[in-house]
């Protein structure tokens, strides 16, 4: 038997979705009839709204109910219509704020907002119990969607994302923002970081004490990041590793339990955890701007005040016995709280204040034990020395697939501040090495392909090979020149490029690149955060030769920037090489560098290929450079990276002479390339 009364399975769901949405439905109608009309564009606002919440909402459902809410309407009257509402929701906050929120939908749905539709607005509130004060914050919200969405912007999801936290804070908007996008890429970090600022809500309502509060918070955010998807743009990635770097150095600082741990370094030369933070935050604040910009937003530059912040300096000195910097600690935070408030999504500067304000009660002196998590982040089969090869480990820089990297001293100038820093490689035999060859292959491949790259002559837009030790124990070692400086992606993120700086980036990569492929070695990973500026000069350094060799390896690049071959897909007849799969990259690469966007951008690594294989030398993207006569000629010289054919790509030396003949023709287009129209 079916329930009341019913006599289909189709009636059964048509009544549960009456019960469930019926007056989110009928207070939609409410106020598309304020006006004594019924706009179409009303009607599809609410079938749009209806079928968001529950994908088993159909047109026969949404009619039904809007019949139901009609009939009402014109035998009862809107005030008592608007007392039935209310009453049907009963104490459920989250649908009273709904109802509210779509109604206010269906007002703007004309592009217009006249007195009765206000009227109704007011009177939806006062029953539903929302307070004024929260009625015009979810009105602004509202009023605001299209923006903080990014519609019709070139917005990831990340970018949305950090849109949407500089101007909602409460986790219901997250999730009404979740709810108004079709994009599921949108959808899912919304919702990610609604979590993220629910579980902050729900410790202060527990009353938990300052110092819980910060170290469930800081926990909170490293949890945002581990759930973050995997990145499927540059865009994504960076913004990923920035709240990283502010997660870790928050939760150094919030461990600490003394000013000199906070102020000094156990690593000499190293930036301190507050400096670290600093740095942190202002990378941070960076790509925020940057993200929001991408979302149309008219935002200025992350505050001078962020940049500028003396906090570190001030603990330092108070470190050092000074008693006015003691007094002072306390302002220089709050001038740093209210820097970071200015800059970033409020429920994470929320939980650097929560850690900031901790630091002027520490004392000055504590056992002094090294930060614990970077010792973490120091591998279990490293000598208890921490000596590889004649070098000392000051701490893990990062680990990809095939190798970890560490910045290292020499052993003898391990305690010197002004000693050399290198960057030591170990390979890194993963599952995923597993499933294709054996550790033996796997270490033989490392040493094969180190001494590749120990015979590349020196180059200034090269790192530069210090030394190959096949034989050092655990692991053999391959030490480089530490190259650090700005990145090309901070670069494109922070949107401080011109096209004359562009193109002289690009020249100096192929000039490196050039060297490479005349020792007949290929990089095979070329993306934006591979290039780096030498310290503060403007002179590009190639970087990260990790997939660097001889011989093409399936899968041997990033998503955003494989060419075909990489990927498995060869035409007949040619004999792909790294250096054809390199021209392929720096196509991608500089049209990123250009344009301040990646060539291709999808949600996972499978679409990415699939870009990449069903085209041929002019993607969507390169034909709208093309179709701008000013462009027209780097279009073409892009495109010809591009082919699907490697053997119809041109080798380095002829790209680079191809480069410096367009660039007098573009140097005065303004960056990023936005083609004319």
């Amino acid at each position: 038997m079916l329930p009341g009364g019913a006599t289909s399975i189709d009636e059964v769901v048509a009544s549960e979705l009456a019960d469930l949405y019926g007056p989110l439905c009928e207070a939609m109608y409410v106020m598309m009839a304020a006006d004594g009309s019924i706009a179409g564009a009303e009607r599809d606002v609410i079938r749009g709204a209806l079928r968001e919440l529950d994908e088993r909402v159909r047109s026969v459902h949404v009619e039904a109910m809007l019949a139901h809410a009609a009939a009402a309407l014109a035998s009862e009257g809107r005030a008592r219509r608007v007392q039935m509402i209310a009453q049907e929701i009963g104490d459920d906050r989250a649908r009273a704020e709904a109802a509210f929120l779509l109604a206010a939908a269906v007002a703007f749905a004309d592009d217009t907002f006249v007195q009765q539709e206000k009227e109704v607005l007011n009177e939806l509130s006062a029953a539903l119990g929302i307070e004024a004060a929260r009625a015009n914050q979810l009105f602004d919200s509202l009023e605001r969607i299209d923006d903080v969405l990014g519609r019709d912007m070139p917005a990831d999801a990340i970018d949305v994302l950090l849109n949407a936290a500089s101007r909602v804070a409460a986790p219901e908007d997250f999730e009404r923002l979740a709810a108004q996008t079709n994009r599921d890429g949108v959808r899912l970090v919304l919702r990610i970081y609604a979590t993220f600022v629910r579980s902050g809500e729900e410790m202060k309502d527990r009353g938990a004490a300052p110092s819980a509060l910060s170290t469930a918070r800081v926990e909170a955010l490293m949890n945002l990041v581990g759930a973050m998807p995997s990145e499927t743009s540059p865009h994504a990635g960076a913004v990923r590793a920035g709240l990283a770097r502010v997660a870790q150095a928050l939760s150094e600082a919030d461990s600490a339990t003394a000013l000199r741990a906070l102020a000094t370094d156990v690593v000499a030369g190293q930036p301190t955890i507050l400096a670290a933070l600093n740095d942190a935050m202002v990378n941070l604040a960076d790509l925020t701007v940057a993200a929001r910009r991408r979302c149309g937003e008219n935002v200025p530059d992350a505050p001078a005040s962020l940049r500028q912040s003396e906090l570190a300096s001030i603990a330092r000195a108070a470190v050092d016995g000074d008693a006015k910097a003691r007094t002072m600690l306390s302002l220089a935070v709050e001038a740093t709280v209210l820097a970071v408030e200015a800059a970033l999504p409020s429920a994470i500067a929320e939980t650097i204040a929560l850690v900031l304000r901790r630091v002027p009660a520490l004392a000055v002196e504590a056992p002094m034990t090294p930060s614990a998590a970077r010792a973490a982040a120091l591998p279990e089969w490293l000598p208890g020395k921490r000596t590889l090869g004649g070098f000392y480990v000051h701490r893990q820089l990062g680990k990809g697939g095939t190798a970890t990297v560490f910045v290292v001293t020499r052993s003898d100038e391990r305690d010197e501040p002004d000693a050399e820093r290198f960057a030591l490689k170990v390979p890194q035999y993963d599952v995923t090495a597993a499933r294709s060859v054996s550790e033996a292959e796997f270490l033989k491949l490392f040493r094969d392909e180190a001494g590749a790259l120990l015979s590349m002559p020196e180059h200034p837009n090269l790192a530069r090979f210090i030394t190959f030790d096949a034989g050092a124990r655990p692991k053999p070692v391959l030490v480089m020149e530490l190259i650090e400086g700005t990145s090309c992606d901070e670069l494109i993120h922070r949107g401080g490029l011109t096209t004359e700086r562009a193109m002289a980036i690009l020249d100096g990569m192929l000039a490196g690149l050039e060297a490479m492929h005349k020792s007949g070695v290929g990089h095979l990973d070329l993306k934006p955060s591979n290039v780096v500026m030498r310290g503060t000069s403007t002179e590009p350094v190639l970087v990260d030769f990790g997939l660097a060799g001889r011989h093409l390896r399936p899968g041997c690049a990033t998503g955003c920037y494989g060419a075909p071959e990489v990927w498995g897909v060869v035409p007949d007849g040619a004999t792909p090489t790294p250096m054809t799969a390199d021209v392929y990259s720096f196509g991608c690469f500089a049209f990123e560098m250009l344009t301040g966007r990646t060539l291709f951008d999808a949600p996972n690594e499978m679409a990415l290929v699939t870009a990449h294989v069903t085209h041929d030398g002019r993607p969507p993207p390169i034909a709208f450079l093309a179709s701008d006569p000013r462009l027209g000629n780097a279009a073409a010289l892009l495109s010809h990276c591009l082919r699907h054919d490697p053997r119809h790509r041109p080798d380095v030396a002829t790209l680079r002479r191809a480069l410096k003949n367009v660039t007098p023709q573009v140097a005065h287009v303004p960056w990023p390339w936005t083609p004319a129209r």
